[in-house]
């Protein structure tokens, strides 16, 4: 089971959401103590992309040079290009999932080899998002 926690801001106020994804058809989410089963529909991708190896719980599953979607979701923005270097820690994209934004960041220094993917594109948990060299 992947867990994912993510902080939210509601308003004025910052919640933390723990997400357990059993890969099944919906998802537990718990804010504050209280557990909620979440829906969560089919994700279809506009591009056959390989199914890259499953990370740690909680994490983005990441080959050294892939950084890969922690959930499925929508790809909202980009914020590199090929060519541009990043640092560890520095935003490369936001992908969206039940209305909250999972800010991707680059896990080591490095350059942008390949984006695959566009905004808006929907892609499943674990699809990859961003090459580096």
């Amino acid at each position: 089971m992947a867990v994912t926690v993510l902080r939210v801001k509601v308003g004025r106020r910052w919640y933390t959401v723990q997400v357990d994804d059993n890969g099944g058809p919906t998802v537990t989410a718990t804010v504050e103590g209280q557990t909620f089963q979440v829906e969560t529909p089919p994700v279809a991708s506009t591009r056959q992309r390989p199914s890259p190896p499953a990370g740690g719980a909680g994490l983005p599953a990441q080959r050294d040079n892939i950084l890969s979607a922690p959930m499925p979701g929508r790809v909202m923005a980009i914020r590199v290009r090929p060519g541009d270097r990043v640092a560890a820690g520095q935003e490369v994209c936001v992908v969206e999932a039940m209305k909250m934004e999972q800010s991707i960041r680059a896990h080591r220094d490095g350059v942008v080899k390949v984006i695959h993917v566009q905004p808006l594109d929907l892609v499943a948990a674990r699809a990859p998002l961003v090459e580096l060299e």
